[in-house]
């Protein structure tokens, strides 16, 4: 087994080439490859990177190596935090610079042989089933998946190690395979799992078939590019992808809102919310973060972060108790703490009064008497959602009306109203305010996705049921 040391110190180079050569290995350091591959006739059935040296480069040079005609394994040496992050997403083992020779010696050898699990492209596809290379064509699609079938099971559970909690949505390939009919029925049933929201764990957890023989066609299809593996949910054309993909954001987005939040935070209320306003935003956070709701979804490298629903009902608990809620107030007061919804009682009566008003203006048409009143009510209350995204649909009127290009002023509110809303709890009202900002940017299918979103939870939100008929929606007002 030949060994290609690419080390950039010479000490550490040096040494490396002589432990090996004492444990048996052929191996060769060469310092002008630290960088990656410079030369053709290089054969090594196994690299050894550096790390360190590296840094962030270490997933692009891991990558360079594979791609070579020999597909050498390759692992890494280095003890630097961007090392040990990056050595998972390059697909490599890492190594301490002071590790065992022993150490060294078998994740060397681990490497070799399964440097054919690290790629999942049709060349190693046929090395790996001890086929010779042949172009991707449908005369060498049946000879490879039957082979597939029989392969030392290492190699496919080394492969898709690396990709377990990554979605799988399937391929205009796979069409074709099922056309050809060289699948299995079990393997069908197993494919039909395939919709690009269920993760590769996920899929062959419940597949019909024992788990190898799932992994293995799971594998095998990958990398005939009949299966696409992401750690993003890919190609949100369907409900079921946008759903998933939008909770995903929404769930780090909400990860990040409650860093430091008060519990005004976590429900998005005021200190001035009743019973009925704390009732109702706890549901309405339930909407989205419950966890009955998130489990409906394969969450992937998310799925723990339903953990954090325990502070919603905390925070409902203390704020609906009067008693409970003065305390907390008192403490929120002795710390000064000021938070998005953490405010005076004033500011928020203050911008409650001027956003209706400004709710008024805008049903008179008056958008410029509009945007200033809501603009005071944001000022008030920076943040509030319903108050930012009517000032943005105001907002983009006026520009419009003073001859702003009404496409790029829409879609520039709009990104301002999406980034506003990642994380918070469902907002009809501010999502009819997007699905208008969307539809007059020209992007009518986001529109009507935002629209059915708040009519679903809200199907009295004004002016929804109206924008629904002019885009040819159904009101939900009807809906048993």
């Amino acid at each position: 087994m030949s060994v290609l040391i690419a080390l950039a110190d010479v000490g550490s180079g040096v040494q490396l080439e002589e432990v090996l050569a004492n444990a048996g290995l052929v191996a060769r350091w060469d310092a002008t490859q630290a960088d990656g591959p410079r030369r053709s006739s290089d054969d090594a059935a196994v690299v050894v990177l550096d790390a360190d040296h590296l840094g962030n480069r270490l997933l692009a040079v891991a990558d360079a190596w594979r791609d070579r005609a020999s597909v050498p394994g390759v692992i890494a040496m280095g003890s630097s935090p961007i090392a040990r992050e990056l050595a998972p997403r390059a697909r490599v083992t890492l190594l301490a610079p002071a590790a065992k020779t022993q150490t060294v010696v078998d994740a060397i050898r681990d490497a070799a042989k399964l440097r054919l699990a690290t790629e999942m492209r049709w060349p190693v596809l046929r090395a790996a089933v001890g086929l010779p290379f042949v172009d991707d064509a449908p005369a060498a699609w049946q000879p490879t998946l039957a082979a597939a079938r029989g392969v030392d099971p290492e190699i496919p559970r080394a492969a898709l190690r690396w990709h377990v909690h990554h979605y799988a949505t399937p391929t205009t390939r796979l069409d074709e395979l099922r056309a050809d009919r060289v699948l299995t029925v079990p393997e069908l049933e197993t494919l039909a799992q395939l919709d690009g929201t269920r993760t590769v764990q996920s899929v062959i957890a419940n597949a019909p078939v024992d788990a190898l023989q799932a992994a293995r066609i799971v594998w095998a299809l990958a990398s005939m590019g009949a299966i696409e593996l992401s750690a993003e949910v890919r190609d949100v054309s369907t409900p079921a992808r946008r759903t998933l993909h939008e909770l995903r954001m929404h769930l780090r987005a909400r990860t990040r809102r409650l860093e430091g939040a008060t519990f005004y935070d976590v429900l998005e209320v005021t200190p001035i919310a009743e019973y009925a306003d704390i009732e109702a935003a706890y549901r309405l956070v339930g909407q989205r973060y419950a966890p009955r709701v998130l489990a409906r979804h394969d969450l992937a490298d998310l799925a723990g972060v339903d953990t954090m629903w325990g502070i919603v009902d905390k925070a409902r608990n203390v704020l609906v108790d009067h008693a409970s809620r003065g305390r907390y107030h008192d403490w929120l007061r002795s710390r000064e703490l000021r938070t998005v919804w953490a405010i005076e009682a004033a500011a928020a009566k203050q911008a409650i009064d001027a956003f209706a008003r400004g709710q008024r203006s805008l049903a008179d048409g008056d958008v410029h008497r509009a945007m200033s009143d809501l603009a005071v009510a944001c000022r008030h209350h920076p943040g509030h959602p319903d108050y930012e995204s009517s000032l943005a649909w105001a907002r983009f009127r006026v520009q419009v009306a003073s001859g702003r290009d009404q496409v790029e002023c829409a879609r520039h509110e709009r990104r301002l109203v999406e980034e506003m809303l990642l994380g918070c709890r469902v907002w009809p009202h501010a999502l009819v305010a997007l699905a208008l900002l969307c539809a007059a940017s020209g992007d009518v299918d986001s529109a009507r996705w935002h629209l059915h979103t708040a009519l679903r939870v809200d199907p009295n939100v004004p002016a929804a049921a109206q924008l629904a008929r002019r885009l040819g929606m159904v009101s939900q007002r009807s809906t048993p």
